[in-house]
């Protein structure tokens, strides 16, 4: 798969910068240490309560990047600012209209699931991925970054990849 250059995404809260984000997918995969996600600046924990960064990579070479902000004191994932990047076996990369993000934790708060739709066409249904926890959360260096890996489904595609959650330290 051919991989677009990464951008830097700055994502806003109450016309302020929330977070500026940069998703490098090369750097992915299953057994990689590394995040595929990029803090590009510390971001203003005045303005929010967690980011969650969702990287995936599926069996044809397709990459799914999302960034999810929450904001303090919101009410639950319907005032969360996401945007989303896919990014097909060719290196198109198309940037949904619309994607909501849901994420159901266990009894000790780890994620266990995660839901997505994706709007690639406003006048059509929308994609849909699911994923499922394959281990424990493994926290991050640094920061109050856990990352879990998932195991993916797209459209009949199987994937891997990883949900992070990073809270002010």
């Amino acid at each position: 798969m051919a991989i677009p250059e990464s951008d830097v995404i700055t994502l806003e809260l109450a016309r302020r910068e929330g977070a500026r984000l940069r998703w490098a997918p090369a750097q992915e995969g299953a057994e990689s240490p590394r995040s595929p996600w990029l803090l590009e600046s510390e971001p203003d924990w005045r303005l929010l309560d967690s980011i969650r960064l969702v990287s995936a990579s599926f069996d044809d070479g397709t990459a799914l990047g999302v960034a999810s902000l929450r904001p303090r004191g919101a009410r639950g994932h319907g005032d969360d600012v996401v945007i989303a990047r896919l990014v097909d076996t060719e290196g198109q990369e198309t940037q949904p209209s619309e994607t909501l993000v849901s994420v159901e934790h266990d009894a000790d708060g780890v994620p266990r699931r995660l839901g997505l739709e994706l709007w690639t066409d406003p006048d059509s249904s929308p994609m849909r991925a699911a994923a499922d926890r394959t281990d424990e959360a493994a926290p991050g260096a640094g920061t109050e970054r856990e990352a879990v890996s998932m195991r993916f489904r797209l459209d009949g595609m199987s994937g891997t990849g990883r949900l992070e959650t990073i809270r002010p330290g």
